[in-house]
């Protein structure tokens, strides 16, 4: 070990690139593992998870109150409990106060165990009166058990503290009510997506079996729906299985796109500090060949010398692993800050478990980084070594390969951080086809007339016009199933306006058959023409039904809007349902201000506060609409954010690599130039040689690199709705800039080669 490391402080500038290449990638490499370890630990939360199962709709997995009744007498079905949605706003000694709240049963609470009470049992929600508060919510408000709240308007007690819902699949809930006081509220069989239901299983029942005795339930208790519209089929999954679901409601919700490609992203950091320490290593081989071949001569075998590699390797790793540790402590908060779920956050954990992972990583990665430069080093034998004839069959064929790998590697992940952040870019200008400057939406929750609400806001100076709305552009929740002109289910994303609102969006309208102004519907281009409408046939008195009764003409087409701030996947069908202010239940106002933005919030804040006072308010809605746009593309935006830091520091890596192995070539080509330098050659001719054979090298790798940038691109671009379009200049850039950060690399280093005295060089020999 002593002679490894005065070989490593003789070649100070090897050790310090593979040093630090390698200490940052296993950072971030342990960044990212623990990451997605930590995000699939929350699915393994409940000892029971692969006897509880979950029935819902596609895609959402809830149904109505009554289907947990509905299902008791299935013999596989050890217990039953639902989850009910509830919105309250509890008031605590007067004062309104914001809550998540839900509506569960006794036994939600047995077939969720990991959920542990500080004070009291789940038995106190026998009784209605009762609620179970969160740790951190009855300490927020210094509450305990026995004490009163009003919710509602109704009276409470708190029976039971329950310990914080932290990294686990179900939602930070606040307050847990007894489930049976809704019971009276809702139609058994009907406000579909209002409840979950919990099913715990016998051991060993079939997954399969299960299925078709509740679907058979659902045959019946659903029969007027069931197989069709928004109830094509039953989706069963497992408890295990819902947090990487795409859901919203009772379930938190883990991006399993973004671990893949972090988890990608990862490896390509981990290989290309990886290839640089193989790379430097073989380079470094020629330099130690002399001291293996006196270990050989002195009576070392080749197993020992290759094992002293390996050995070394992994030391050097330990060293390595050690600041990486280190610097993933430091970089945590950093990475936290960009990540969209705090409440599962990235942390270095140091349980014996993690420990005895770090420990394989260290081994894994020495071995790998320890067992090529070995095999290369105890190729040849001493005799040969001693003569010189190590260098004169190495041929340099291993630094080429590696030269054009690693450039293969810098052009690759080059074009696809360029493509990731040009078609950022492009979705943020993703074109709205309507008007949503200084336009400010307000909705409340108090179920009272709003109508005084509207009169005061008119009367403020800022404002200009105010409208009815259900939904605003960019922000659209409600959902309309009906059929195609061939018959074929389709669901529409919905908006309800008044004619003021309808103006004030300004759609971009391509078609107007002058229908009448209410009680019409408008569609864009995109689910005009899914519906098979056409000029001579658009009735749609047949096809539309519940949130558009009524309508039984098509007012027009509109160019199509985005009715959500997604990017990815299909485009939705959007219609926009022209009706009078008053008929628009649920919906909130639309109010056109004048510019000055930061006066006109605070007049409108100011005016709802007035009209709020004393009233019970369920909760409210308040935002400009380009700017909750913009809000809702920072998950994505900081996803994109980390991935490209993570490539940034591969291609970082890879030219570190490259600058160190051009150094390399430029130092193995001196012997050649001084050759040619004594037959007549000069320092220009020999430059450019030399500068020219490097360069074919990244040619080659530009040839390789670019077919699978191009491919790489493709793949990440295919799913965008509004993606980036002739972008083939974006892998001109790339070869550029790799072509130019190795011409830079490399030249300093041939210079000096060419320029110094050729007897010099040659005494080396």
């Amino acid at each position: 070990m002593k002679s490894y490391l005065k070989f490593l402080s003789r070649n100070k500038l090897y050790t310090a690139i593979e040093a630090v290449g390698l200490a940052i990638s296993l950072a971030f490499v342990i960044i990212i593992g623990s990451y997605v370890w930590q995000q699939y630990a929350v699915t393994r939360e409940n000892p029971d998870r692969e006897r509880i199962y979950v029935p819902g709709l596609p895609m959402f997995p809830a149904l109505t109150y009554g289907f947990p009744d509905a299902i008791g007498d299935i013999p596989e079905i050890e217990s039953v409990s639902r989850m009910c949605n509830v919105v309250v706003h509890p008031v605590i000694r007067g004062e309104n106060t914001e809550a998540e709240s839900v509506g569960v049963e006794p036994e939600f609470f047995e077939i969720c165990p990991q959920f542990r009470f500080v004070e009291g049992s789940a038995d106190v929600l026998s009784a209605p009166s009762n609620v179970i508060l969160t740790a951190s919510f009855a300490g927020k408000h210094d509450l305990s058990v026995g004490e009163p709240l009003e919710i509602s308007g109704d009276s409470y007690i708190v029976g039971a503290i329950l310990e914080d819902l932290k990294g686990t699949v179900i939602k930070p809930y606040d307050i847990f009510m007894n489930a049976a006081i809704y019971k009276d509220n809702w139609q058994p069989f009907d406000n579909y997506g209002s409840t979950i239901t919990l099913v715990k299983v016998r051991p060993g029942t079939d997954r399969n079996v299960l299925y078709e005795k509740l679907e058979a339930v659902c045959k019946d208790v659903y029969s007027s729906i069931y197989g069709q519209s928004f109830f094509e089929h039953l989706e069963l999954s497992r408890y295990d299985e819902l947090f990487f679901k795409e859901t919203e409601g009772f379930f938190r919700h883990g991006d399993k796109a973004t671990l893949r490609i972090l988890m990608l992203v990862g490896l390509l950091l981990l290989l290309s500090a990886i290839l640089n320490y193989i790379n430097l290593s073989v380079a470094l081989t020629g330099k130690r060949a002399k001291e293996m071949a006196v270990r050989q001569l002195s009576g070392a075998s080749r197993a020992g010398i290759i094992w002293k590699y390996v050995a070394e390797s992994i030391a050097f790793t330990a060293v390595c692993f050690a600041a990486g540790l280190l610097l993933a402590e430091a970089f945590c908060p950093a990475m936290n800050a960009l990540l969209n779920n705090p409440d599962i956050p990235i942390k270095v954990i140091w349980s014996p478990g993690y420990i005895v992972a770090y420990i394989v990583i260290i081994l894994l990665v020495g071995a790998l980084c320890g067992i090529f430069p070995a095999m290369m080093a105890g190729r040849y034998k001493p005799v040969d070594v001693m003569k010189g004839g190590y260098r004169r069959k190495s041929k340099m064929v291993f630094s080429k390969v590696f030269i054009v790998l690693q450039n293969a590697l810098a052009v690759i992940l080059i074009a696809l951080a360029i493509t990731m952040e040009a078609q950022m870019r492009k979705t943020q200008e993703r074109p709205m086809n309507c008007n949503i400057d200084d336009i400010f939406f307000l909705k409340d929750f108090s179920g009272e007339d709003d109508t005084p609400l509207k009169d005061a806001l008119e009367a403020l100076p800022c404002v200009r016009r105010i409208g009815r709305s259900s939904g605003v552009p960019g922000s659209i929740n409600m959902g309309q199933y009906s059929t195609t002109r061939d018959g074929q289910d389709i669901l529409y994303k919905l908006i309800r306006l008044d004619s003021t609102a309808f103006s004030m969006f300004r759609f971009e309208i391509l078609e107007d058959f002058h229908a009448p102004q209410f009680n019409s519907v408008w569609f864009s281009d995109k689910s005009y023409a899914a519906t098979g409408f056409d000029t001579d046939y658009h009735d749609i008195s047949g096809t539309l039904s519940r949130r558009t009764k009524g309508c039984e003409q098509v007012a027009g087409v509109f160019k199509s809007f985005p009715t959500n701030n997604a990017n990815i996947g299909e485009e939705d069908y959007a219609i926009v349902s022209l009706m009078r202010s008053e008929d628009i239940p649920f919906a909130g106002w639309v109010i056109e201000t004048t510019p000055d933005r930061k006066e006109a919030k605070a007049q409108i804040m100011e005016t709802y506060e007035n009209y709020i006072k004393g009233k019970q308010i369920y909760g409210s809605l308040a935002f400009w609409i380009d700017e909750n746009i913009a809000e809702d593309w920072k998950p994505a935006r900081n996803n994109m954010r980390l991935v490209e830091i993570f490539m940034l520091l591969s291609i970082i890596i890879a030219l570190l690599g490259l600058v160190a192995m051009s150094t390399y070539y430029a130092d193995e080509k001196s012997r050649d130039i001084a050759v040619r330098k004594v037959f007549g050659g000069t320092v220009d001719s020999e430059a450019r040689r030399t500068i020219r054979d490097y360069m074919v090298l990244v040619g080659i790798a530009c040839i390789i690199g670019i077919p699978i940038a191009v491919y790489a691109a493709q793949e990440y671009l295919k799913d965008f709705i509004y993606r980036l379009e002739g972008y083939w200049w974006l892998f001109v850039v790339a070869v550029l800039l790799t072509g130019l950060i190795a011409f830079a690399s490399v030249i300093w280093q041939v210079l000096k080669a060419a320029k110094t005295n050729p007897a010099v060089e040659l005494k080396k020999e």
